[in-house]
């Protein structure tokens, strides 16, 4: 199997003047992470996130488990007096030995798939406004502006001694193109302009219009893409 075709961008956007995004590949292995905690805490529990998943390589769903249980204890141990309260998302994708894509995610970093006709969302984001869509309570339009995006139920390290569960999909081999993005990136963009955004051309192509996109309409947050044709 030949290499897979993939592109990164992070922007620390217009607001900012730190990026608490990370992201890093491995071998048919994509990490994206969105740190919080201050300026050195969400810095520091990104990077150490996407540097353990990268040491852990899973291939299967088992190991994905292990590998952000240890992502989450990574971040806990580094929590310091002055880092307190430190965490992350992640979310991650990783090539199968029969082909087909793994994808984790823990928080609100997202993981979406675009087939050359229509967009995907795979993965859940864990945050209060999800909650409320789940239940019935907003719509998928209101989730999108509603202050409940910004409080997290599930992330790594942070306040939590116990690691949370990821939720795991597979996405079949050759499905089309994978996006996987910090919430700067959906913060500002609708589902039709990431899909405009990820039609056509080259992965680097693609990540560039998506991350240019996101910092034009505002770039109220860092915002991280990885785009992989699969």
């Amino acid at each position: 199997m030949s290499p897979t075709v993939f592109a990164a961008v992070t922007h620390v956007g217009r607001v900012r003047t730190n990026n608490e995004d990370a992201w890093g590949t491995g071998d048919e292995l994509w990490v994206v992470a969105d740190g919080m905690g201050g300026h050195a805490g969400g810095e520091i529990a990104s990077r150490l996130a996407v540097e353990t998943l990268l040491a852990a390589a899973p291939t299967d769903s088992d190991a994905f488990r292990v590998a952000f249980t240890a992502a989450h204890q990574a971040v806990v141990d580094a929590s310091t007096d002055e880092l307190a309260g430190m965490g992350t998302t992640l979310v991650a994708a990783a090539r199968e030995a029969g082909g087909d894509v793994l994808l984790g995610s823990v928080g609100d970093s997202r993981g979406y798939l675009w087939d050359g006709r229509s967009l995907n969302r795979l993965t859940t984001d864990d945050n209060e406004a999800e909650v409320l869509l789940s239940e019935g309570s907003i719509t998928a339009e209101e989730a999108r502006t509603h202050p409940g995006q910004f409080y997290l139920t599930a992330s790594l390290g942070s306040w939590r001694s116990q690691a949370p569960e990821p939720h795991l999909l597979r996405v079949p081999a050759h499905a089309g193109r994978l996006l996987l993005c910090s919430d700067g990136l959906n913060g500002e963009l609708d589902d039709d302009q990431i899909a405009a955004g990820l039609a056509g051309g080259s992965p680097e192509e693609a990540a560039q219009r998506l991350a240019g996109a996101a910092v034009d309409a505002g770039g109220r947050d860092n915002v991280t893409v990885l785009v992989i044709d699969l």
